[in-house]
């Protein structure tokens, strides 16, 4: 796909500021959101030229690609099915490269060590400041957190991304982090230990925000969601056996969060948000899951 309908990169822009003032009238959404995603899906587009490039979309991109109300990011977190960070690096750097014909340009300015593989000892991460060009005018700058060495159970899922519709330019196919995994890695996010000697719990109230959102919105066999959180319990050498006890201090934090949150609804509460999760995860977590499903629609397992 090409934008070559566009005669010059000032006509493209105007077209996507356009359509994104079109679409946040029908939905009430901030504009900016959907130029935001219009970007990231040209970044993407570069990622994924090859549908079995050794790429996958992780954290909150991957959720909202599935679901349109989920908690909102300004960031994209990217695994490369690669030997290490060094080569996910050059190899994202490559792909970059390319030109898409679609007046778009996209360059890696920084590269720090990343906290994105934090409490997991196999993952290594990498934070990215990438700044994108229409033409020779330079846009918001974001964040890419690159990792390796991410665990996955399942195969990851391809779906489009949504968003605005430019002509000559398609959404891209991407490839999302399964929805066992991603859920297996929330659960361990917040039960694994952080700092230097492992004792400090986990700050990341976001990752309950987001059970709640799978737990409301996703159904989900159970024998595949056991088989991640054990997997990925492992894999983060975990002590014990899976359990999921978010820390007390979140019931102050997470109404705030939640609240920010569409697919929260009703469940902005500490206490009901954790018995809603305690209720999706429980069966999963012992085992009784296996031959069953989660119904989001009853939130319950059937």
């Amino acid at each position: 796909m090409s934008a070559d309908g566009y005669r010059d990169a000032t006509a493209l822009w105007q077209a996507v500021t356009d359509r994104s003032k079109q679409a946040a009238k029908q939905t009430g959404e901030d504009p900016a959101a959907y130029i935001r995603n219009f970007v990231y899906g040209r970044f993407l587009a570069r990622v994924f030229q090859d549908p079995d490039a050794p790429w996958v979309v992780k954290g909150g991109t991957a959720a909202l690609v599935r679901i349109h109300d989920a908690r909102t990011t300004k960031d994209i977190d990217l695994l490369g099915q690669l030997d290490d960070t060094d080569q996910a690096l050059k190899a994202l750097r490559s792909l970059l490269a390319v030109d898409l014909n679609d007046h778009l340009r996209f360059q890696i300015t920084t590269v720090e060590p990343s906290l994105a593989g934090g409490g997991q000892p196999e993952v290594d991460g990498r934070r990215l400041r990438v700044e994108p060009y229409v033409g020779a005018s330079r846009k918001e700058p974001f964040t890419v957190d690159l990792v390796t060495g991410s665990l996955l159970t399942a195969e990851p899922e391809p779906a489009p991304l949504p968003g605005i519709d430019i002509p000559g330019l398609g959404a891209p196919t991407l490839r999302l982090y399964p929805l066992v995994d991603h859920i297996a890695d929330k659960l361990c996010a917040i039960q694994a230990g952080y700092g230097a000697d492992g004792s400090r719990p986990s700050s990341r109230v976001k990752d309950l925000v987001d059970l709640v959102v799978f737990a409301r919105r996703e159904d989900v066999e159970g024998a595949a969601l056991h088989t991640a959180i054990l997997g990925e319990w492992d894999h983060r050498h975990l002590a014990g056996r899976p359990v999921f006890t978010p820390p007390a201090s979140w019931d102050k934090q997470y109404p705030r969060l939640a609240r920010k949150t569409a697919a929260c609804e009703g469940f902005t509460d500490f206490a009901m948000a954790t018995e809603l999760v305690d209720r999706f995860l429980g069966p999963a977590l012992d085992g009784t899951a296996h031959g069953q499903s989660w119904s989001a629609a009853r939130a319950a397992w059937k």
